[in-house]
């Protein structure tokens, strides 16, 4: 599931827009370095300020979410007839099936834009960002990172730095607007998955690939409307 969607699920169940933007630090943080990402096991703190609290309730939803996601139809189902459909679609991009997966992910969040409306979901999204920026947020990926990389403690907090300003970079680009209006339509959806695509050293897309790819997943706007309609209806809400 992609970030949008958790944001929205975990607000939604929890009651907290807080916890809706901690639910999309895993993706953010492996956004800003790839060897981010939630413990299995964190060592908690007994009695963790209230917005620390929401904050890893948020992450801890994000894998429950995952974890669901991934085993139902709504996503295995839409993965596997995107899949078909690239496959299909001769557009000479190498191996672009094998990004099924993200790209279907982000289908679902552009129905989600177009379900609630970039204004007020934008609107959503900036309060928890801004809810847990600084400590909160910092705490989190301590916890669930910082605090335990082995065999070299002290490297990983020298890399500290790098990860927080790039982390700060994608929170503000997300705040801004583009970054999020993009999921609504195929032409915004191709780009962001070009800027997937160039994070594995392959090669932009041509305009007519782009063009192709765009209309491709323009006409897969009404099956992402209805696979999200399911979503919503069967998400557990607080998976196991």
């Amino acid at each position: 599931m992609n970030f949008l969607l958790h944001r929205h699920l975990a607000a939604r169940d929890l009651g907290s827009v807080a916890a809706g933007a901690a639910a999309m630090l895993p993706d953010l943080w492996r956004m800003a370095d790839r060897r981010v990402r939630p413990s299995r096991a964190p060592d908690r703190p007994d009695a963790p300020p209230p917005c620390l609290a929401e904050v890893l309730a948020g992450i801890d939803h994000h894998v429950a979410v995952d974890r669901w996601f991934h085993a139902a139809p709504v996503f295995v189902e839409g993965e596997r007839r995107l899949s078909e459909a690239l496959r299909g679609a001769a557009l000479g991009a190498p191996r672009l099936a094998l990004f099924a997966h993200v790209l279907w992910e982000m289908c679902l969040d552009g129905a989600l834009v177009r379900r609630i409306g970039l204004a007020p979901l934008l609107d959503d999204l900036r309060a928890g960002l801004t809810a847990i920026a600084g400590a909160p947020a910092d705490s989190a990926a301590s916890i669930h990172h910082f605090h335990r990389r082995s065999p070299s403690p002290a490297a990983s907090l020298a890399d500290r730095p790098a990860f927080e300003a790039r982390l700060r970079h994608i929170c503000d680009e997300l705040a801004r607007g583009p970054w999020i209006a993009g999921y609504q339509h195929g032409a915004g959806l191709t780009l962001r998955l070009s800027g997937v695509r160039s994070r594995f050293a392959m090669p932009p897309f041509t305009p007519s690939q782009h063009a192709h790819l765009a209309a491709l997943l323009d006409g897969l706007t009404g099956a992402a409307d209805e696979a999200l309609d399911d979503l919503l209806r069967t998400a557990p809400p607080r998976p196991s």
